[in-house]
């Protein structure tokens, strides 16, 4: 067997290769690691270039020199921590025919440090892929799934529209900036979209954009004749029309790429799920990441890790006596599924007048209703959230170091965080005796007086109990 472990760079590819059972890596690594040097580069390391990738195609094939064995590779292992540099190397070894096997970045990690490779090493991080690889070679869940289409497609189409997003807000909040010295009245108002080709009207007008509409743009042609620095001789700057129309073909992108992903998502291979769906007024954004992450559904053996995947697990992480927990899963369906609380279930004129939009209404009327009458139980939940996220924050730096454990400096956050612990139970026992606590910052305080977000969160549990039977019994597996 042939296994060749890839560690991506920005621009480039550095490979090992295994041919037999590793032993011990460290002294394989030792062994036969590659020196090189500006005037005499590594062999095994490859370029995103013609000539380069022409090289790589030949020792997968094993046509090369420096292959150990003169046979084709049985397989690439890659870590898709940088997916997008990843993925020209996994192009050209599907191109010859050379299966790609993806393995994530704790995995990698682990076995890098569990055999003392060395840290920030290429070759090494190669190796540790192609040991682990041979290693799990008969356990396909040891590496990572990667959907067919449509669930590829429809995931390269949520990210794209989300960085189209992130776009159109600076340019929007500058467009604002422009307009107060030249047309004020336009500055302050609200930016409609259209819902037949996406455009803001405003800055399609400002534009002078070519839109697919049947009705003309004359609202804000008329409007600007109004405006009350016409008189003073002040006019749009060329500035203002470039990043408009800058601004539209964003806002046109987005408008494609959205129907497209509601084209996707409203697929007949998708109908049992949107069904269920359709039960809790989910939107098409929402619809598409729970889809991402979950499909298909006989992924989940159980509904810990369903609720998981969607970024509401909990990971408990303790050392000694030392315990706190962080959350697990998706940041992303989570911050989505959050968003949809706020919409359609605090806000009772949207909420689902379905058996199952009404039980999670209720829900958080309950819960509102119990903490807006115990301030203590909020103070409690505030005090925990601020000091989890400082433990956290020591455990990344504590975890960093764990590969010179006796070091002073390792010694001292080990000492900070215990401190910090003590702290956190000290302030919790003090608001659960009834003593007025001094709450650790003022933004802390705030969330101590709302703690909507904490009843929100618990709702969305509740409803992902809710939305795991309901897909299994609606046979989407």
């Amino acid at each position: 067997m042939r296994i060749i472990g890839g560690d991506v760079c920005k621009s480039s590819l550095v490979c090992w290769e295994l041919v037999k059972q590793p032993g011990k890596l460290k002294q394989i690594f030792s062994n036969e690691k590659r020196k090189f040097s500006k005037s005499k580069p590594d062999p095994l390391t490859f370029h995103a270039n013609k000539s380069s990738l022409a090289d790589f195609e030949a020792y997968l094939l094993g046509d090369r020199e420096l292959a150990k064995a003169k046979v084709k590779a049985d397989c690439l292992v890659l870590e898709p921590t940088g997916i997008h540099y990843a993925k020209v190397w996994a192009i050209v070894a599907e191109y010859v025919g050379v299966e790609v096997r993806w393995v994530g970045h704790q995995e990698s990690v682990f076995t890098r440090r569990s055999e003392r490779l060395p840290n920030k090493n290429d070759q090494a991080d190669a190796l540790a892929l192609a040991a682990y690889a041979w290693k799990h070679w008969e356990q396909p869940e040891f590496f990572l799934d990667f959907q067919p289409y449509p669930i590829a497609e429809i995931r390269s189409l949520y990210y794209q529209i989300n960085s189209l997003l992130r776009i159109q807000n600076p340019l929007i909040n500058r467009l604002r900036q422009q307009l107060a010295e030249e047309f004020p009245e336009a500055a302050t108002a609200s930016m409609e979209t259209s819902k037949r080709d996406g455009l803001q009207p405003l800055f399609a007008w400002l534009a002078n954009y070519r839109r697919k509409t049947l009705k003309g743009n004359s609202l804000w042609k008329n409007k600007h004749k109004q405006s009350c620095l016409v008189k003073y001789g002040v006019k749009i700057s060329q500035f203002t029309k470039d990043f408009s129309d800058l601004t539209c073909r964003v806002n046109e992108l987005e408008f494609q790429y959205r129907l497209r992903l509601s084209q996707l998502i409203n697929s007949e291979v998708f109908k049992n799920y949107n069904l269920v769906f359709d039960e809790f007024n989910f939107n098409y954004r929402l619809r598409a990441i729970i889809l991402i992450q979950i499909y298909p559904l006989t992924r989940f053996s159980n509904i810990k890790a369903f609720k998981r995947r969607l970024g509401m697990g909990k990971e408990q992480h303790q050392s000694g006596d030392m315990q706190f927990f962080r959350n697990s899963g998706s940041s992303e369906a989570r911050s989505q599924l959050l968003l949809w609380c706020r919409q359609r279930i605090v806000n009772r004129k949207f909420r689902p007048t379905t058996p199952i939009g009404k039980e999670l209404g209720n829900k958080y009327d309950e819960l509102l209703a119990k903490y807006s009458s115990d301030g203590n139980l909020g103070k409690i939940q505030a005090i925990t959230k601020y000091f989890d996220k400082q433990i956290e924050a020591i455990a990344k730096i504590e975890s960093s170091m764990a590969e010179t454990p006796n070091s002073p400096a390792l010694l001292q956050i080990k000492a900070v965080k215990l401190a910090t612990i003590q702290s956190k139970d000290a302030l919790i026992l003090a608001a659960q005796s009834g003593v007025n606590v001094d709450l650790p910052s003022a933004g802390t305080s705030e969330k101590a007086k709302g703690f909507k977000t904490l009843i929100a969160f618990k709702v969305i549990s509740l409803a992902l109990r809710r939305l795991w039977p309901m897909l299994k019994k609606a046979n989407c597996a």
